[in-house]
């Protein structure tokens, strides 16, 4: 049975999400980044691509700047202002070295200091579909233990002091093998409104189900509703979601956690 997911009792309240597109974080985990945030933790962000291919009838310069304002914009609306940007070309990570991506993460743990990462869980493959995703879940999973090594390298001319966050929550599509939950229903509603702000994104998600219905001939026209209101059309796909993954909870998000807080702990009484 899943367990119930709370804000770590801490005095390190920092939070490292890591992402691999702009609507990654608020689609997957918006209601816990929300709660984070509202507990009064430090919540930093890490987009691996620059999304230049995800929207409709635009080109790649325009893409990227819509993109970008339109995360930023996102992210300052549930509190977040620390972003790290990577820039690497949008769906073509399939292609891109795993080990320069954790050397990236690296720098980031180490620069950041977080008590706790929430990134893709590299576990679920047999639910995901976008290479882009699993190699951040990967990357980001080897580096959660490869920053505290002194001779593991982080990216940059200056290696950084070894630093390892104590938590680890994964979220996926369908996250393969959970452990715990996260009751986001009494921030559900700001979730949806900060999702709203990735339009371009979503014009495009849009266009695709209407491709989809024209294979099957028939005709979809909600590509122009997104476009002048997005609200209605992100609040259906993130309620399913969110909704029905825990009996007796309105809207929950799933994660496999690794905790390390208990053997420490342990290790610490033996101590005294």
């Amino acid at each position: 049975m899943v367990k119930r997911l709370t804000p770590p009792k801490t005095n390190n309240k920092r939070a490292l999400f890591s992402i691999a597109h702009a609507d990654d974080l608020i689609l997957f985990a918006g209601g816990t980044a929300i709660s984070l945030v509202n507990a009064g933790w430090e919540v930093a962000v890490v987009r691996a691509t620059d999304d230049r291919w995800d929207s409709y009838e635009l080109d790649e310069r325009e893409t990227i700047r819509r993109n970008k304002d339109e995360f930023d914009s996102a992210l300052l609306n549930i509190g977040i202002n620390q972003i790290y940007e990577l820039g690497m070309k949008t769906d073509l990570l399939g292609d891109a070295s795993e080990v320069e991506l954790r050397k990236e993460f690296i720098r980031i743990i180490r620069d950041f200091k977080p008590y706790l990462t929430v990134t893709f869980d590299p576990d679920s493959y047999l639910y995901e579909d976008n290479q882009d995703h699993r190699l951040v879940g990967i990357a980001m999973a080897e580096a959660n233990w490869a920053a505290g090594f002194d001779k593991h390298p982080n990216a940059g001319s200056k290696q950084l002091d070894p630093y390892l966050p104590i938590a680890n929550w994964y979220f996926g599509r369908e996250v393969a093998e959970p452990t715990h939950y996260f009751d986001v229903t009494k921030v559900f509603s700001k979730a949806v409104q900060a999702a709203t702000h990735h339009k371009t994104m979503l014009i495009n998600m849009a266009r695709q189900l209407e491709l989809k219905a024209a294979t099957d001939q028939k005709k979809l026209d909600i590509t122009s509703k997104v476009e002048k209101s997005p609200a209605t059309f992100v609040n259906k796909i993130m309620q399913t979601s969110r909704a029905k993954k825990v009996k007796g909870v309105k809207y929950a998000e799933v994660f496999r956690v690794r905790d390390s807080v208990a053997i420490i702990e342990n290790l610490a009484k033996v101590e005294r």
